[in-house]
């Protein structure tokens, strides 16, 4: 892969103690309603000068540094001025005050006359209204004082003063105020694109997606805002920058066609703006490598799927795969109305069953026809005709079969990922939401299963010695995996106590992701859809567009009510970044893939 020259290697800003002169956008102001503190000051915007929220600027402060901030609030506010008309000449109340050497009582009707001693002129007062358009800023971080006689700075805390001028800042000090250290091993994330035209890379540390400071990605917004679309760049940008720390992508696709086809370059309309941003970024505008697909068994053995890519395979059940996990085909498995628990773990801890006349049970129909379970395990049998009841649905389904003959079990290709495989399982035509969720639960825990035998391995060979084959080196040291619409996996459960299985296999993987770097990238409308424990456990938050309603509920908590307002009027493309890296939300755009996706 050729490298190109980044904007900087290190992302480490070099910010010089004595800067030229601001390019002057406007002049910080105090007043009892728009106060300056260590935290944000606000200032008046010149005429003609257009400021977003988001945008980033810089003003001095004490010492010769400077504060450099994010734009959170933007006002138009009424500045009245009391003016006279004396006999025909306009001219300033304050003025007139100064001429009079006296303190005069404001005006307190548009006609004031002079008295009855002096009838001879008439003076008219009234109130001219004008306005300016003011911005609160959020401070971010100061460039810091140099401490006489060593090579350390000192940050300046000490709230800005008033009547001091405010420009945009550089790239240099937008990086400095994100406060991104040097980094291993830095994966783009982004590009923030100021109002007055400056692009600036956003990377983050591949330990601030894979742990151990924080671990995976969500992204929410409504539909069509294109969150789908920046986790698979990211994911793109981690499979290029990790290449030769050994990655695997383990890719669902949910919708259809949609990642069919990521193998093949896109037909890129705006061609020269994407090659631009991807230099930018220091990427190559390549589609994904060493992709397999692995598609749903439909009827006859034949892939049910809505697009048949070139490289492929088709996936099914026996019973002997999937014996030992019941549970994750089964949403009320735990149910005590049916008490479905214990004739799965009899299934698990009996196999191979065999009935009275010494027939092995290993196959689907002959589980469906089992009755011989022990009086303890079925005490009633409403419990025995729900759980066949459940079976025969999934006999219907070419998905689970008695023997399969051209397709392959996911569990066994999962256990077996090597670095720099992407696997792309596609779920999106699996017509029950039962059956699909049993797709994902079982990657996720054939990737558990995994990660126990890795470790036996690594620890132990057959001869009770230390090991570490060669093949251990082949196994991926991160795991990436992509779930759109998580919101149907890991429903919001209104019993705080307990999931459904699938769900809580898929939060077992993402409690122990953060040590082992396995990483979940998911994605969903609304945050509120998901349990609440997926949020929390989640590192990296992308937001694009929602509604205020729904930036009102929980997992929006973390948001400031400036920036759910600002989110809520978004564009389509427009991003909001929220990690624990960065003291305040930035808005990021990003270059489109540069591989294939069907619609």
């Amino acid at each position: 892969m050729s490298k190109r020259k980044s904007f900087d290697k290190s992302n480490k800003a070099k910010i010089s103690l004595n800067p030229p002169e601001l390019n002057s956008i406007g002049q910080t102001i105090v007043s009892d309603k728009f106060p300056i503190t260590m935290d944000n000051f606000w200032f008046a915007i010149n005429s003609n000068v257009i400021i977003n929220p988001f945008d980033f600027v810089t003003v001095k402060n004490l010492y010769n540094t400077k504060t450099i901030g994010i734009v959170k609030e933007l006002q138009t506010v009424s500045i009245y001025e009391n003016r006279m008309i004396q006999n025909g000449i306009n001219s300033s109340y304050e003025k007139q005050k100064e001429k009079q050497g006296k303190r005069q009582p404001p005006p307190t009707a548009t006609r004031l006359s002079t008295g009855r001693e002096d009838q001879r002129s008439e003076h008219h007062y009234y109130s001219q209204i004008t306005s300016t358009s003011i911005a609160k800023v959020a401070a971010m971080a100061n460039t810091g004082a140099k401490v006489e006689g060593t090579e350390n700075n000192i940050s300046v805390s000490m709230p800005v003063a008033a009547g001091m001028k405010v420009g945009f800042a550089t790239v240099e000090e937008i990086i400095f105020a994100l406060g991104i250290p040097e980094m291993g091993n830095p994966i783009p994330a982004g590009i923030i694109q100021t109002t007055n035209g400056l692009q600036v890379p956003i990377t983050l540390d591949v330990s601030y997606l894979a742990g151990p400071d924080t671990a995976h990605v969500n992204a929410s917004g409504i539909s069509g805002n294109q969150k789908t679309t920046y986790l698979l760049f990211l994911l793109q940008a981690a499979y290029q920058k990790l290449e030769n720390e050994n990655v695997a992508l383990i890719i669902f696709n949910t919708k259809e066609a949609e990642l069919l086809q990521i193998h093949k370059r896109q037909k890129e309309k705006e061609k020269e703006r994407t090659e631009k941003l991807f230099d930018i970024l220091d990427l190559e505008i390549e589609p994904f490598d060493n992709v397999t697909y692995f598609l749903p068994r439909g009827k006859n053995g034949k892939p049910n799927s809505a697009f048949i890519p070139d490289k492929y395979k088709t996936y099914s059940y026996e019973l002997r795969d999937v014996y030992d996990r019941l549970d994750l085909l089964l949403p009320d498995a735990y149910d005590p109305q049916y008490n479905l628990s214990s004739i799965i773990d009899y299934v698990y801890e009996a196999w191979p069953i065999r009935d009275s006349s010494g027939k092995e049970i290993s196959i689907w129909t002959d589980l469906f026809e089992y009755e011989e379970y022990p009086q303890n395990i079925v005490s009633h049998k409403s419990s025995l005709h729900h759980f066949r009841g459940y079976l025969q649905r999934f006999r219907k389904s070419a998905l689970f079969t008695d023997k399969k003959v051209t397709s392959t079990y996911l569990g066994n290709k999962v256990k077996k990922i090597k670095s720099g495989d992407v696997f792309v399982i596609d779920v999106g035509t699996i017509s029950s939401l039962a059956e699909q969720s049993f797709v994902v639960g079982d990657v996720m825990k054939s990737i558990d299963e995994m990660y126990s035998a890795r470790e036996d391995l690594d620890n132990y060979d057959d001869n009770n010695n230390r090991n570490r084959t060669k093949s251990k080196k082949k196994s991926p040291k991160y795991i990436l995996i992509f779930i759109d619409e998580i919101n149907r996996f890991v429903p919001r459960s209104h019993d705080t106590r307990t999931m459904n299985p699938v769900a809580e296999q898929i939060m077992r993987t993402l409690i122990a992701g953060g040590a082992r770097e396995t990483i979940l990238f998911s994605a969903q409308q609304f945050k509120s859809a998901t349990d609440y424990r997926l949020q929390e456990n989640t590192g990296l938050h992308i937001t694009a567009k929602v509604g205020l309603s729904e930036l009102s509920t929980q997992p929006y908590s973390m948001l400031d009510e400036s920036t759910k307002n600002n989110i809520a009027r978004l564009n389509k493309g427009e991003l909001v970044m929220i990690h624990s890296a960065f003291r305040h939300p930035i808005k990021i755009s990003f270059p489109k893939g540069s591989f294939m996706r069907l619609k």
